[in-house]
């Protein structure tokens, strides 16, 4: 009788090395794999891949937070940003109903701008004797709509539309480096958040398909809403305001510091607009980086200067004195736009295991 229990209990531990062994040489071959194939092989990529694994050997994995803009950090925002992109054709829809509304100027700006984006006459003058047209249009394009059906209009309208210059629907205009650094970070056991200026149903409407995210990851800035109670359930109407401070500056830290109840580790934006978490990140005790997107590649995507509306003469001061890290888009993305082969065979796993987890259920 000893000698079988003897024989079990060495078989079990011949099985348990085994499985060990086997974890491990998965581990190693994950390792050897590349986690960012579109970088190019430069000290930047090598800086990221160095800096996850100390963050994994140093860093509780709770503390583990990384904050990430939207427009021009993750996805293109030229000539137009996707939530300008929407107000515009939500404008039009408007002036279609009620041709008398092109008799005021933000009606006109987004009649201007359906015609030619990069139309300056609009873009130069955003705001005009005190009043930001920028926000009007954004603003007053669907006040009076649910914030679902907005979503679910914003949708529809990134992925059928065909986005300025590049041939495919602006749901496609994601940085494939991008994706393929929230992906590494997200197995590298990192709670990653996209913090964007912009308004929360535009984050929501796009990013938890292509990013594979839930709402309350995405955090963007938010529009004031009255809630209606009725026998379909609650509904959220849209107002022609935001809740302060909005998602820009300092605004960020607010609203990542209410929201998430954390100080993130890494910040990766593409203006001065986000220095406000670059410093957050950096005030972490852990080891923390901060990097921003530098747009300088003319031919593959759009050249400007970091920072929208007021000069920042002073950027590169301020990256290089808190030691924040530029990542210039030329030199650092070996591709820039997402492998949408690569996205559909994600969307296809992530849904057989969602069916695994519910059949298990």
């Amino acid at each position: 009788m000893r000698s079988y229990l003897y024989f079990l209990l060495m078989l079990a531990a011949f099985f348990l090395c085994e499985s060990c062994d086997d974890k491990k040489d998965k581990d190693h071959e994950k390792d050897k794999k590349d986690p960012l194939p579109s970088w190019n092989d430069t000290q930047i990529k090598s800086q990221l891949i160095d800096y996850v694994k100390k963050a994994k050997n140093e860093i509780p994995k709770d503390d583990r937070v990384a904050v990430f803009d939207m427009d021009g950090t993750i996805a293109c925002e030229a000539p137009l940003w996707f939530e300008m992109a929407i107000a515009v054709q939500g404008m039009v829809d408007q002036l279609k109903q009620d041709p008398a509304l092109i008799s005021k100027t933000e009606y006109k700006y987004a009649q201007l701008l359906s015609q030619n984006p990069n139309d300056t006459t609009v873009t130069n003058h955003w705001v005009v004797d005190g009043v930001n047209y920028l926000d009007s249009i954004v603003l007053k394009a669907f006040t009076g709509k649910t914030s679902e059906e907005y979503i679910s209009y914003a949708k529809n309208y990134l992925t059928t539309t065909q986005a300025p210059r590049f041939d495919r629907p602006y749901a496609q205009l994601f940085y494939q480096p991008m994706l393929e650094l929230l992906e590494y970070l997200d197995d590298a056991k990192f709670k990653v958040y996209i913090v964007s200026g912009s308004l929360s149903g535009t984050v929501w409407s796009i990013c938890p398909q292509t990013l594979d995210m839930d709402r309350d990851q995405l955090i963007g800035t938010r529009q004031v809403k009255i809630p209606v109670y009725g026998p379909e359930g609650a509904k959220f109407v849209l107002q022609k305001n935001i809740y302060q401070p909005k998602n820009d500056g300092n605004g960020k830290s607010v609203n990542i510091y209410d929201q998430i109840g954390k100080i993130p580790v890494f910040a990766f934006g593409n203006t001065a607009g986000d220095f406000g978490m670059f410093h957050l990140a950096s005030s972490s005790p852990y080891p923390h980086m901060a990097l921003m997107l530098n747009h300088d590649d003319p031919e593959r995507e759009y050249a400007y200067p970091p920072y929208h509306g007021k000069a920042v003469p002073a950027w590169q001061d301020s990256m290089r004195v808190n030691s924040w890290i530029t990542v210039d888009m030329k030199s650092e993305f070996k591709t820039v736009w997402m492998d949408t082969h690569k996205t559909d065979k994600k969307d296809k796993k992530h849904k057989k295991e969602k069916k695994s987890h519910k059949d298990k259920d």
